[in-house]
């Protein structure tokens, strides 16, 4: 019942306010009252009473913050007498506000890269049981056609595995040409990935028969817009690719862009095409590398062991084809960034990028505590004035701390304003035109948590100096 009654009493302020103060005056009279019995005279009895209770709005004050419901009230207040004392000082309000943007903005464009690059998973099923099969040299992250079918078909630790290829053709329709960059996939791609069209149909493995037996591309929702107008009917429709006929199937969905993140093809094609659409036909080739290898992971089953399970397929592999390395070994690594063309470096390049941003950001709050510091010195006077009338320590240090809080928060607020138009701009950038490169590094709610903790801690770190520096001036009252 006492939390129904600390909830109503926010509604009621006043009431509670007359009967705290009627409370204090009452056990003042009965004090005065007892003086009096004591014989004494009756200004040393009041008197006696004033500065046993205190200063009337002081204890008012303290009676009401152990109310919890009246100290979030109180919290009302606060925020009003910081907004003015803020408003006052309009110079120190816009150049505390800008150097915590530029540091939070810069703390929040570089976790926006790190997010996108290393944090976000891709955007597919199961993505944290996906993993790539790279070779255990760093760096060596191909495979030939037949050493994938002799993974895929011996180990017992992928519920499935595909590859693919990056590349690019020649595609015509309509009497015109233009160069089109695709994925050469197998034909349980999309099935391993649990991928679903939102045209038409995939390809599936039961459709392949051998080399050149599945003349079907399927369309990128960016291509199917922009090349063929978001035309339903284009599937069914006949492109030549390198001067060999193909059939339009279907389309993926808009929010699936293949397997790397920033590479994203205009199409998928069935790699049993490869002779028709180059010439030649490396699936044979088992000393031909050239394509990535990923997997999905059987349920129980965990990535070392995954590993350990392909490496003793390796092994069996090197003694039966004398041309696979002799000392061929695998490992799992991260899907999604070329292996570790980009997987490698790129942990280690944004973790220390991060780190100097974090410096700049406390470069900024320590310039933004010595800011509130000298501010404080200069306010001196209005600090005392308060003191003297009955403000507690508490009371003053919370009032600092609130105004901090309001200039980190604006602070935070604008940084991450131009760090979402920094991500933006950063998303539609295509550093080489002829390359399908995609850098998608949009916010996220994860990157607005990141910049709500950024902007509280360096307003409320900034924020103690000055608060400690004012109140440790301060006399403990009675």
């Amino acid at each position: 019942m006492a939390i129904f009654r600390r909830f109503a009493n926010l509604f009621r302020r006043s009431a509670v306010d007359r009967e705290i103060a009627e409370e204090i005056q009452s056990h003042s009279d009965l004090r005065i009252e007892s003086n009096l019995a004591a014989r004494m005279a009756p200004a040393e009895a009041r008197r006696e009473a004033l500065l046993r209770f205190g200063n009337p709005s002081s204890t008012r004050e303290r009676v009401a913050a152990s109310d919890t419901t009246l100290s979030l009230a109180g919290l009302g207040r606060d925020i009003r007498y910081a907004v003015r004392q803020i408003r006052r000082s309009p110079g120190f309000a816009v150049t505390a506000i800008l150097t915590l943007a530029l540091g939070i903005g810069a703390n929040i464009v570089v976790f926006g890269v790190l997010n996108a690059m290393i944090l976000r998973p891709l955007n597919v099923a199961g993505a944290g049981r996906l993993f790539q099969v790279a070779h255990q040299w760093q760096g060596d992250d191909n495979h030939s056609y037949p050493d994938f079918i002799d993974f895929k078909t011996r180990n017992s630790a992928f519920a499935d595995m595909a590859t693919y290829r990056l590349g690019y053709v020649g595609l015509s329709f309509g009497g015109s040409a233009q160069k089109a960059w695709e994925y050469e996939v197998s034909t349980n791609y999309f099935d391993m990935l649990g991928i679903q069209p939102q045209l038409g149909r995939f390809f599936h493995a039961s459709d392949d028969r051998g080399p050149n037996s599945v003349p079907s591309i399927v369309l990128s929702d960016a291509m199917w817009r922009t090349r063929f107008g978001a035309d339903p009917r284009i599937v069914g429709a006949t492109v030549d690719l390198n001067k060999h006929p193909f059939t339009i199937i279907g389309v993926v969905p808009k929010s699936f862009n293949g397997t790397e993140t920033f590479f994203w093809p205009e199409f998928w094609v069935p790699m049993v095409n490869e002779e028709q659409i180059e010439g030649y036909n490396f699936l044979v080739k088992r000393g031909n590398h050239g394509l990535f290898v990923i997997g999905t992971l059987k349920p129980g089953v965990t990535p070392r062991q995954a590993q350990d399970n392909l490496n003793t397929v390796a092994h069996q592999m090197t003694r039966e084809h004398p041309v696979d390395d002799d000392n061929l070994q695998v490992r799992l690594v991260k899907p999604g960034l070329l292996g570790d063309v980009l997987g490698g470096p790129a942990p280690s390049f944004l973790a220390v990028i991060m780190a100097l941003a974090l410096l700049v950001l406390a470069a900024a709050c320590v310039n933004l505590a010595g800011i509130f510091a000298a501010r404080a010195a200069d306010r001196s006077r209005e600090l005392a004035i308060r003191m003297s009338i009955g403000a507690t320590r508490w009371r003053m240090m919370r009032n600092l701390l609130m105004e901090a809080l309001l200039v980190s928060i604006g602070g935070g607020a604008l940084g991450t304003v131009l760090a979402i138009g920094m991500l933006d701009a950063l998303s539609k950038w295509q550093p080489i035109s002829e390359y399908p490169i995609h850098v998608t590094v949009a916010a996220d709610n994860r990157t607005f948590l990141i910049a709500a903790l950024l902007s509280i801690a360096a307003g409320v770190l900034p924020g103690l100096l000055p608060a400690r520096q004012v109140c440790g001036l301060m006399p403990q009252r009675p």
